[in-house]
């Protein structure tokens, strides 16, 4: 549990105006880049024709600075399975350790259910992250099963 009263601590829908405090964020994050400048409509609600998702992004602010995040895809309304998808999780280096992703999550994952109707929610994690994967089994994901990742450089 954080160690933040309610009124210092908010989680609330980043809208396009908090596209460079999402970008900063996420230079903290292991993620492949992105230019979400380019892709405006993706991040903030819309739906992605090519994946027939829309990207919420969470942002996690202690008395008004971001702090944290997580995105969470949802399925398009008439999709046959409703399970939603969670990427790119980060807490601030400086904020890490007091239980801030666990309340970021636990928010998340109530607004999949409740708000969306999620039957479940889908994630991947490094193996050597530990501490996230510590997380989120402590939140109740279960492994379904390990994936190699392979490269060849030319």
């Amino acid at each position: 549990m954080s160690n933040y009263q309610p009124h210092e601590l908010v989680i609330r829908l980043a809208t396009p105006d908090d596209s460079k405090q999402v970008e900063y964020l996420d230079t903290f994050n292991s993620s492949p880049p992105r230019d979400i400048h380019r892709d405006m409509q993706k991040y903030f609600g819309s739906v992605d024709p090519s994946t027939h998702e829309r990207t919420l992004i969470f942002l996690l602010e202690i008395q008004g600075t971001a702090v944290g995040k997580a995105e969470m895809m949802i399925p398009a309304q008439d999709a046959t399975t409703r399970i939603g998808y969670i990427k790119r999780v980060v807490i601030l280096p400086d904020f890490r350790g007091r239980g801030l992703a666990k309340t970021l999550l636990t928010h998340v994952l109530t607004f999949a259910q409740t708000e969306q109707k999620l039957q479940a929610v889908d994630l991947h994690v490094w193996e050597q992250n530990v501490s996230a994967i510590k997380l989120y089994e402590l939140l109740g994901f279960e492994l379904r099963h390990r994936e190699l990742y392979y490269r060849k450089n030319l």
